[in-house]
This record gives structure tokens, C-alpha cells and sequence, in this order.
């Protein structure tokens, strides 16, 4: 048997490799606060088309429609975004949002949607007079369609942790003092799986060449957090920020807060960052009729119906005024 033959025997093996799955997570705001807020931290979002009720119909009798994303922002959030807007069509209907956060990837992946389809978002909430106060949507005002009527309101409403990404991505992004905005550090959770294969390779001319590779088993190793950005991730989030038109100064306030707290953002601070783009609640949002680029949502809100004026039959007569009325009247 010559020695070239020899050398071209096919020899087995088995290697075992570890290899790191990495996740990347705003961790939730604390439970008791979501609680507070209305809105449960683990409960998925969801979305929903809600037609106005009474109260938010315009002058003409036409009701403003919107779309309500509330709950917890999932790897599988863009996907129900995605349906929904193929639902509604072309028409860019305003997004009233409350969440305690999520999936950062799953968030930015969801801006870029919203952007490109040049649609605008508030912080809020919807309520429907269908269901009671504590639960301002519920399954009895729900339509066959999944639709619901409702109000949107501003009191008690969050956008905390990889929310602000996602409301990033409004063409115009308002937020109510009575609604917080919010950011911490992100935290990057690393998994370690042991993986084992099986590769086949035979030795030609003394060198090792790989015929097959095959996995036969994996187990979990264990897992840790950690809150520290590397040079990559944060060049990534930078240029999100950028690409939404958001000061990149953001990045500055999630990396000095720890994850197991909220920075909140003031009103006026969320305007100087230009996270939101002008003074405005959900409700003047939703209200806002065929804007213009670059008009504010005040210019373009439609008025509510007039309500009537009783009608008199008292006469109208140049009484003159008396000095005290002089005095109120000043």
C-alpha cells in the first residue's frame, strides 16, 4: 500500500465549539410603573384602527381615524405594523403609542417603516366610552373588524426605553407634558450554547481537508448583561439617530442612566433634541387635517363642530354702563 494512498485514508472526529448569541434589549421599565401608566410590561403590542367617536368629529361630520400601538415592543412587533398598514392602505394615518419598551432592533426596524411611509406619531393613549375607566380598550368595544371607536388622551401615556426609537421614526412626533418620554443604557444579553458536530475530513499531501460538518448536539451554558456599548453598536445607534433627524446628544443621556432607571425627558429638553418636533398632544394630532410638509399640526387642526347659538327675542338697546360694570370690565 503506497504512501500516498496512505495519506488519502479519510479520519473522523468530533469538535466542539462554543459560539455566543447576542440580543440586544432596552430592559423594561419596573412593573409597578407600567402599572401606573396603564400599560402592562409584559402584555405584546398591539394594533388597532380606531375610528373617533363624537367628541373628536369635525366641523364637516367627518370622524378622524389613527392607529393605537400600545403594549410591550417584541422581535415580531414590525410584522403586526406591517399588517396593519396593509390594512389601511395608502392612507397615513397618525400613531398614538404607550409602551414601556422592548427590542431595540425590532423598534428602529419599525421607525424606518414609519418614516418611509412619512407617517406621524404622539404619545398617548385611546379610550373607548364602550369600557370601563380601568381598562380603557376592552374586548366589548371591539368591531367584527378589529376596530374600535375611541378618544385618545394624553394623562398617564409612556414611551420608555427602546420606545423613543420607534417614536423616532414620525415625520412629526409630539408629546403631551401630561404623557413622559423616557431612556436608559441598553443592555446587550449574551447566551453561550456548546455546540458539538461531527466533521469528516480526509488528509491530502498532510493536509487536513473538511468533507462534511454536521451538528449532533448544542446544550446552554448560561447567559449574562452587560450595558456597554462597543465601538460598532454605538457608531450604529448614532447614525440611526442621525438618519431620523434626532440629536445624537440622546445617545449621551441613555448611556449615563442606568438600566434599572428612567431618564425623563422634559418637554421642552425633548424639543431642543429634537426627538419631537413641535408643542402638541395626541389629541391635536389626530384632530389635524391635511398638513402640509413643514406646517405645525396647530395651523391644520380642524375645528370642532360649532355649537349652536340659543336664540333670543330680547331686544338690543345702548343701556349705558354703570361704574361698576366699568371697573369689572377692566
Amino acid at each position: 500500500m503506497n504512501s500516498r494512498f496512505l495519506s488519502r485514508l479519510a479520519a473522523r472526529c468530533c469538535q466542539t465549539l462554543l459560539w455566543f448569541v447576542t440580543g440586544v434589549s432596552l430592559l423594561l421599565v419596573s412593573p409597578a410603573l407600567a402599572e401606573a401608566a396603564g400599560v402592562a410590561g409584559g402584555t405584546p403590542m398591539r394594533f388597532l384602527l380606531v375610528h373617533g367617536e363624537m367628541g373628536q368629529c369635525r366641523a364637516d361630520n367627518t370622524c378622524p381615524d389613527w392607529i393605537s400601538a400600545e403594549g410591550q415592543i417584541m422581535t415580531d412587533t414590525p410584522r403586526k405594523l406591517q399588517k396593519i398598514l396593509k390594512q389601511i392602505g395608502n392612507r397615513k394615518l397618525p400613531i398614538v403609542v404607550s409602551s414601556p419598551g422592548g427590542d431595540v432592533k425590532a423598534a428602529m426596524e419599525m421607525a424606518r417603516i414609519i418614516r418611509k411611509q412619512k407617517l406621524s406619531i404622539a404619545v398617548g393613549r385611546t379610550r373607548s366610552r364602550a369600557c370601563p375607566y380601568a381598562e380603557p380598550i376592552c374586548s366589548a368595544a371591539l368591531a367584527k373588524d378589529g376596530s374600535i371607536k375611541g378618544q385618545p388622551f394624553s394623562y398617564g401615556a409612556i414611551c420608555f426605553s427602546a420606545c423613543p426609537l420607534f417614536f423616532a421614526g414620525g415625520v412629526q412626533r409630539v408629546a403631551s407634558p401630561f404623557a413622559l418620554l423616557g431612556v436608559h443604557q441598553i443592555t446587550t444579553t449574551y447566551s453561550e450554547v456548546r455546540v458539538q458536530y461531527r466533521t469528516e475530513y480526509e488528509m491530502v499531501d498532510g493536509k487536513r481537508k473538511v468533507i462534511s460538518k454536521k451538528e449532533i448536539g448544542r446544550k446552554f451554558v448560561g447567559k449574562y448583561d452587560t450595558t456597554k456599548l462597543d465601538k460598532a453598536q454605538r457608531a450604529r445607534l448614532v447614525d440611526f439617530l442621525d438618519k431620523m433627524g434626532v440629536d445624537r446628544r440622546l445617545v449621551a443621556l441613555m448611556l449615563g442612566t442606568e438600566p434599572n432607571g428612567i431618564y425623563l425627558i422634559p418637554q421642552m429638553e425633548a424639543l431642543r433634541l429634537k426627538l419631537t418636533t413641535e408643542l402638541a398632544d395626541a389629541d391635536a394630532l389626530v384632530s389635524a387635517r391635511n398638513c402640509k410638509e413643514n406646517q405645525s399640526i396647530s395651523d391644520c387642526v380642524a375645528p370642532p363642530p360649532a355649537a349652536a347659538t340659543p336664540a333670543t327675542n330680547a331686544p338690543v338697546t345702548d343701556a349705558p354702563m354703570s361704574s361698576a360694570s366699568a371697573m369689572a370690565g377692566k
